[in-house]
């Protein structure tokens, strides 16, 4: 496996370097006529480069000399980018600059403008110096691509261990596909999952099981890793028919033949490890095996890695294509797995330890499974085998194995992707990040390109690009109720391939690992715990990206010239002053998270190209920085404690990302800072909102910011409430219909505003909340009434808490009164309230008694509901049909509740704290029809039924 090509992808570094030189030429038209023709002719040579690249990427680790070639193109396009970021820093820093700073501003301006014509001649020598180069190593030549080799799969195994813990599967899909073809007369499923799940293996099953049990009169197999010819394909299935089919190249006369010879007979066909996502190209051989196919009984297997993949085969309604996704193995089947392969072995007779420690690292992958039990069977040692499951080197052939075959999912992605997904290697190994910030790395490391006529922002590029990989089963997401993506992460051995495919570029220091002078790595993080070491000067001078969990800076300078990206857990506030000094040219992200810093240093202020700021958690933070307003490159600040709200945010005009805003009564604390933040997006939270005048409200033109997603309007707790201007405030602070989550909390108005109840006797689809799917109600005690909310289509999630004074819960909390009058003169109601209500929480509700459903069906899709401290609650809804699919229920601290409804069917988890009138009930399960069905009853913490 020695063999197996290291990536270094180039090409989105010279897209970076090239987009930004064509948009310095056409930005800056005052450049002079020398300095003109040069950016002309480097954006040639840049054109010319990217061509090339697209061949020595494909064979660059077959060659060290390839390898580096590549990082000689890689060493210019950072020059030609550290070029044209100082040039942008120095117009940044004319138009921010005071009266007293503009002479040796414009002087530093001045100079560097001089000298920009002879810099862009230099790289654009070393460039076509380069290029010539490439002759010598043969990349241009015809023969310089290498194809990647390709194992080309067959329906036959000799090794049936990976088999184990899928029968249920294997059930599951050849059920599902008998089903499916009794109707139709071509269809089938997708399976999908990541890489090493044992979807070839699963099809391998399902055919051995059609052909034991006659379900088809052919199955035929074919192997799709390379392309996909719908040819070779119907070629494919022919010669398992015909001998001499192989030889035929007629399109019409290949359908022909197949036709007589699929006369009166049923197939399977199974494509495996396809890629294809073209709609068209499935259509075509939907269309054509429709054309051969008997009136009945015709089933399609594919086999993939990419969601894409299942999305382009649903393109026929007459060929229905279901999804089927296979998920993890225990660590018990895998343990299976691994003790399969070891007692193979004639020299093993006894496990000499616990398999089941090894087991659970292979992260549910059978392929892992089996290549570590294939290891593990050539040794007796207990000793050995230790050493094999704690070995993580690279060289090690059990590791390599895996990295070969996980590596094919990498190889099918385009070159951007490759660079993000690279980019990762620099978390630690069972990471979870949040997608914004992963995105805002790849943004600063110039990862995130455009396309020439895209309109949208490279935020949305970034957006795109970790939902690819996602798809691909490279990340694994976390979604929030909105069904955005909120964290993702990586298997254990997808990290391993990231960190195999990026060993050349990201260094992970540590105490068991040094590094040497000399060293192209581009990424470090610093995980030692002696803080008395320093990086080496050479290895400190290409530095992209660095992520310190210790402070390097205090043994002695660093010459970090190039760095873009610095995470900082523990820091010096007089060393970062120094150093931020030194990399204000190209620092983009700063991120002092966590750290116990205690200000924020000035120098902050004059980073001019910075994109992304973060404190968060930085609990001995006290100073801030007054000129926050300086960073005009400025595009997302995050921040989440409201003592550490910097003021002056309303001159960031391209900022996208402020998950917070605490309105204050001094200058650059008003509420009409956000009037001009009009590429807000995400989610944003404004405290303090008794601060703000009636006629204030409308200036944070909240309705125009179509892109924020998430918003929570809070009012300080412990406030007066006599004359307040809530009611007022809040109808001002109208959102766009664009918003998912919505939260008002302390709110002391009696009525809530008229864009949240806005009458909709016509329709549903006019109601100003229409996409929301999350609301939060709290301590909004003066409200008498909870408003109209059965109209929300979308809502998903909706926790009301602390609404004092509510006594009752009826019928307007599902229709409005239009509609309830429309019923009452016979009209009916044509709406079903809550459709998609999942999860419901009443809590602290001090004064409610009574909760009443009138219809049957208010609540179809309700899956939780959660009552909590309520102390008067006494009746509610009798018929348990309202929320047929309810299935956990919670009730604390109401004692007077009587019962809980009947026929909750659905229901599998009860449970009941310090409800005394519920108790008596619940312990008798047996003799109470109302949940003796149910699976889990727990009476204050303790379990009183499990099954």
């Amino acid at each position: 496996m020695s063999d197996i090509v290291i990536s270094l992808v180039v090409s989105p570094i010279i897209q970076e370097a090239l987009s930004k030189a064509v948009s310095f030429a056409r930005t800056h038209i005052r450049i002079s006529a020398d300095l003109k023709r040069q950016m002309g002719e480097l954006e040639y040579s840049l054109n010319m480069m990217q061509d090339l690249l697209k061949v020595a990427e494909d064979r660059e680790k077959r060659h060290d000399a390839v390898r580096k070639w590549l990082q000689r193109v890689e060493d210019e396009a950072h020059n030609l980018v550290d070029l044209l970021d100082k040039y942008s820093y120095a117009v940044h820093q004319q138009n921010v600059g005071t009266k007293g700073q503009i002479k040796n501003q414009v002087h530093a301006f001045s100079s560097l403008f001089i000298s920009m014509p002879c810099q862009i001649r230099r790289i654009k020598g070393s460039l076509d110096n380069i290029r010539r180069d490439a002759s010598i190593i043969k990349l241009l030549h015809n023969d310089a691509t290498v194809s990647q080799d390709h194992i080309e799969t067959t329906p036959y195994s000799s090794d049936n261990s990976e088999v184990l813990g899928r029968n249920d599967d294997v059930s599951k899909v050849v059920r599902l596909l008998s089903d499916l073809s009794r109707q139709n007369p071509l269809s089938g499923l997708s399976m999908v999952g990541m890489p090493g799940i044992g979807k070839t293996t699963l099809a391998r099953s399902i055919c051995n099981r059609a052909e034991e049990e006659n379900l088809y009169d052919l199955v035929a197999w074919v192997c799709l890793s390379k392309n996909f010819d719908v040819k070779m394909i119907l070629k494919a299935m022919l010669e398992y028919l015909d001998s001499n089919g192989g030889s035929m190249v007629n399109t019409g006369a290949i359908l022909k033949r197949l036709k007589s010879k699929l006369e009166d007979k049923r197939f399977l066909l199974v494509l495996d490890d396809v890629w294809n996502e073209d709609p068209r190209s499935w259509k075509t051989l939907f269309s054509y095996l429709l054309n051969i196919s008997t009136p009945t009984g015709n089933s399609i297997v594919v086999t993939t890695s990419r969601k894409q993949v299942v999305a382009s085969t649903s393109v026929m309604d007459e060929v229905p294509m279901h999804k089927y996704e296979l998920q993890k193995l225990s660590a018990e089947e895998c343990r299976l797995i691994m003790g399969e392969k070891i007692l193979r072995s004639s020299r093993i007779t006894t496990i000499p330890m616990d398999l089941l420690n090894i087991a659970e690292q292979c992260g549910g992958l059978p392929l892992v499974a089996a290549v570590i039990g294939e290891a593990l069977s050539h040794h007796t040692d207990a000793d050995e085998w230790l050493a094999i499951k704690n070995n993580t080197a690279w060289d090690s052939p059990h590791r390599m194995e895996i990295v070969s075959k996980l590596k094919k999912s990498f190889d099918h992605l385009p070159s951007p992707l490759k660079k993000c997904f690279s980019y990762c290697s620099i978390f630690p190994k069972g990471f979870e990040i949040r997608r914004d910030d992963l995105v805002q790395l790849w943004l600063a490391g110039g990862l995130l390109h455009q396309s020439d006529d895209s309109k949208s922002e490279k935020e949305e590029v970034g957006d795109k690009y970790l939902n690819d990989l996602v798809s691909s089963y490279l990340f694994q997401d976390v979604m929030d109720e909105c069904g955005n993506i909120k964290f993702c992460k990586m298997h254990d051995e997808v990290h391993n391939l990231a960190l195999f495919i990026s060993k050349y570029e990201t260094c992970i220091w540590s105490d068991s690992c040094p590094i040497e002078e000399g060293s192209s790595f581009r990424h470090m993080r610093v995980i030692f715990d002696d803080d008395r070491q320093a990086i080496p000067s050479g290895v400190a001078d290409r530095l992209r990206s660095l992520f310190l969990e210790v402070d390097v800076f205090r043994t002695r300078a660093l010459p970090l010239r190039s760095l873009q990206s610095l995470k900082l857990a523990a820091v010096d506030r007089k060393k970062l002053q120094e150093y931020l000094g030194k990399l204000k040219y190209h620092m983009k992200y700063l991120d002092i998270s966590e750290s116990d810093i205690k200000g924020l240093p000035e120098s902050v202020t004059k980073l001019y190209n910075l994109q992304t700021l973060r404190f968060m958690g930085c609990r001995s933070l006290m100073d801030l920085p007054s000129d926050i307003g300086n960073l005009v490159s400025l595009r997302h600040i995050h921040v989440n404690d409201e003592s550490h709200m910097p003021r002056g945010v309303g001159k960031l005009t391209s900022l996208q990302t402020l998950p917070l805003f605490v309105v204050g009564t001094k200058k650059g604390q008003r509420i009409e800072e956000l009037k001009d933040l009009s590429q807000l997006r995400g989610k944003l939270k404004i405290c303090n909102l008794e601060q703000v005048r009636e006629s204030e409200a409308t200036e944070a033109k909240l309705e125009a910011k179509v892109k924020l997603f998430k918003l929570q309007f809070v009012w300080s707790r412990n406030r007066a409430i006599s004359n307040n201007n809530d009611e007022v405030v809040l109808d001002r602070l109208q959102p766009h219909s664009n918003l998912k989550s919505l939260t008002i909390e302390n709110y002391k108005g009696v009525n809530f505003p008229s864009w949240m109840v806005k009458d909709v006797s016509s329709s549903a689809s006019s109601f100003r909340l229409n996409s929301i799917v999350k609301l939060k109600l709290i301590d909004c005690d003066e409200c008498g009434d909870i408003l109209c909310l059965g109209l929300l289509p979308k809502l998903k999630v909706l926790n009301i808490r602390a609404m004092s004074k509510v006594k009752r819960i009826g019928s307007t909390f599902y229709y409005n009164r239009s509609n309830i009058a429309s019923s009452s003169q016979g009209v009916g109601r044509s709406i079903t309230p809550f459709p998609a209500l999942r999860k419901l929480i009443l809590s602290n509700m001090t004064k409610l008694e009574e909760w009443t459903a009138e219809d049957t069906d208010v609540f179809p899709s309700l899956d939780e509901l959660h009552i909590k401290d309520c102390p008067e609650f006494k009746t509610w809804w009798i018929d348990g049909s309202a929320s047929p699919m309810l299935s956990i229920l919670s009730i604390h601290s109401c004692p007077n509740l009587q019962a809980i409804p009947r026929r909750l069917l659905n229901l599998i988890s009860l449970d009941i704290n310090d409800s005394c009138n519920l108790m008596g009930y619940a312990k008798e399960y047996t003799k109470w029809c109302t949940i003796c069905h149910i699976h889990s009853i727990r009476i204050n913490g303790l379990v009183v039924r499990y099954v």
